[in-house]
């Protein structure tokens, strides 16, 4: 074939197991293109680890593709309509394609610029490369197609009876890709986004990520069980800086999985974590197509309750974004978040709960707060995890899940590990009074060590108090169909 196609790498940073690239290739020969619109700058600007990661991915993936005889064209623009018009005729090139996004910005970008493509004349080619199965595959499943699931148990089901395919091609390594003469700009660098590069604890690009996943699936995806419930336990998978920027393919991580599962000398406990694991992809493509289908709700709940009216700011939003409530397990969790640019799953759970509903602050604001520090860059996940914790998103309880902190310390941290690790105030602190050391007795207090070696903050709220208020207003409202 001798047609030019530009593929557009976004959040799709690899050459295996991408749809996108495979539908590309089938159409003629790819030019590889990096567009730094300011849609993508804002996302990536938000830190230094961020930023660094992303760069890092980039690098990897021009390495990947001049070991291809191929190079990344890269161009900076403000829109990417604009950008990719002119691009398309100064190469004349019958066709663009790139992998969708799934928050609401990038879905509207994303529509804006297939239809500045299309007046051009230009194909457009998308794929549903992030997910382990397209929003339209699950819906598929039901009698109604197109309308999308707003409950995880019904979409799980339908999830479950579509079997991930893996999308390869051996034109990777005959002539695949087009070298045009147009020159293209630098990569990027971490200064490109306001930031000085930074040592991650994990590297970025495609390579690294393989690495990553075969650790986990060889050492501790049969701990994942508990690795998602122990705060100090087993590792979890740390791939979801890598997801997010598709220098992974989340399908692979599935095959991989089911084929430990389906060992014959796995026992069922190790077969449990490996199901928890796919779970857990499921779960995500489930937000993906929450997002996909209703994209407004990156800035408005999917449940418009007037029973949980949050407020934009609230005096403890400092303390609680710094580790300073007075909660060790919320403090830790949030010091852990700002320290590595991570936060334990369940941790996040926790600390979103604290903040929506002991310090009654909505959840955009912690999505902000999240945003600020996570490496990971997944806006429609983080909507969706928000608002569930919230109660105004996909979970279908009667009630909000109002966490305890102290009480999901003692179950998930009884040793207080994670707590000392992260709030070394209470290091020598004793097991069974770490999660609470406040509520011990005046005379006990002078006991401990932290007393006289440093100041941990009393708590800037009473949760017990908190909760029964919002349940009482709770229950005092009038119910609302969804």
């Amino acid at each position: 074939m001798s047609r030019r196609v530009i593929y557009r790498f976004r959040r799709d940073l690899r050459l295996e197991d991408h749809l996108g690239l495979v539908r590309a290739l089938s159409e003629g020969r790819v030019v590889p293109v990096l567009l730094l619109d300011d849609l993508t700058v804002a996302r990536v600007s938000a830190n230094a680890r961020r930023a660094t990661f992303y760069c890092q991915a980039v690098a990897a993936l021009e390495q990947a593709l001049r070991a291809r005889g191929a190079q990344l064209v890269v161009r900076r623009a403000r829109r990417a309509g604009p950008a990719l018009v002119a691009l398309a005729r100064a190469l004349d090139a019958a066709a663009v394609a790139w992998s969708w996004t799934y928050d609401g910005p990038g879905l509207a970008d994303d529509r804006d610029t297939a239809q500045a493509l299309e007046e051009a004349g230009v194909r457009v080619l998308l794929a549903h490369d992030a997910p382990v199965l397209s929003p339209e595959d699950v819906d598929l499943q039901r009698h109604g197609a197109g309308e999308g699931y707003r409950a995880f148990t019904p979409y799980r089901a339908a999830w479950s009876r579509v079997a991930p395919v893996e999308y390869a091609s051996e034109r990777l390594l005959d002539g695949a890709f087009d070298v045009p003469a147009a020159a293209g700009q630098p990569l990027p660098e971490p200064r490109d986004f306001g930031h000085e590069p930074v040592t991650l604890e994990c590297a970025g690009g495609a390579a690294a990520a393989a690495e990553r996943l075969a650790t986990f699936l060889d050492l501790h995806a049969r701990d994942y069980t508990l690795a998602r419930r122990l705060f100090a336990g087993p590792p979890t998978s740390h791939l979801g800086a890598d997801l997010a920027l598709g220098t992974l393919s989340a399908r692979r991580i599935v095959r991989e999985l089911r084929a430990l599962a389906g060992r014959p000398y796995a026992v069922a406990e190790e077969r449990r974590s490996f199901e928890e694991a796919e779970r857990a992809l499921v779960l995500r493509d489930f937000f993906l197509q929450l997002s996909w289908h209703w994209p407004r709700t990156h800035e408005r709940p999917l449940q418009e309750k007037p029973t949980l009216a949050f407020a934009g700011d609230a005096p403890g939003v400092a303390a609680w974004e710094h580790g300073m409530t007075g909660y060790p397990l919320v403090d830790a969790a949030m010091r852990e978040l700002r320290a590595r640019g991570w936060m334990h799953p369940k941790a996040r759970a926790v600390a979103a709960s604290f903040l929506c509903f002991d310090l009654g602050v909505s959840w955009k604001r912690g999505r902000e707060i999240f945003d600020r520090y996570l490496v990971e860059d997944d806006a429609a996940l983080a909507t969706g995890n928000w608002q569930w914790i919230a109660g105004v998103g996909a979970d279908m309880a009667q009630y909000p899940r109002i966490y305890n902190p102290v009480r999901q310390a003692r179950t998930f941290d009884p040793e207080g590990r994670y707590v000392r690790r992260w709030v070394p105030e209470l290091a020598g602190v004793p097991a069974h009074v770490i999660h609470a050391p406040l509520d011990v007795s005046p005379r006990g207090q002078m006991e401990l060590p932290f007393i006289e070696t440093a100041h941990y903050p009393r708590p800037i709220v009473e949760h017990d108090a908190a909760a029964r208020k919002l349940l009482a207003r709770y229950r005092a409202l009038p119910r609302r169909s969804t």
